[in-house]
């Protein structure tokens, strides 16, 4: 899994790319590709009209997340000013089943790192 975020410092040409995008992200979405995707709320360091947002993609590598993300119209029309892509593995939580712990339980991912890492309980 990869978490994406975007940085859209044009409010205008934001909105009058909104409603391709909205589709791109709908057909990810159906497609599997697009586990999550929406604003951020609060990031201190963009102000004014400038919106944030986050995805989470489900993808085979980076390379194939890059041709993805290319075609988000977003993309295409200039629309990302800061583009950030962080490979994730969500061992704890809802998405555990996605993850390299999929169908063990916390105790057990817990205890295992413990141990990786030579710490105690």
């Amino acid at each position: 899994m990869f978490l994406v975020t975007y940085v859209h410092p044009d409010s205008r040409g934001w909105q009058t790319h909104l409603g391709p995008h909205l589709e791109w992200i709908a057909g990810q979405v159906d497609a599997g590709t697009l586990r999550a995707s929406g604003p951020t709320l609060t990031d201190p360091t963009h102000t004014g009209d400038t919106r944030t947002a986050a995805l989470l993609f489900n993808s085979p590598d980076r390379l194939t997340l890059e041709s993805i993300l290319a075609t988000d119209p977003y993309m295409e029309h200039g629309q990302v000013a800061e583009l950030t892509i962080a490979q994730w593995d969500p061992i704890f939580g809802v998405l555990n089943a996605d993850s390299t712990q999929r169908g063990r339980n916390a105790e057990q991912i817990v205890s295992d790192i413990l141990a990786t890492f030579g710490a105690s309980h």
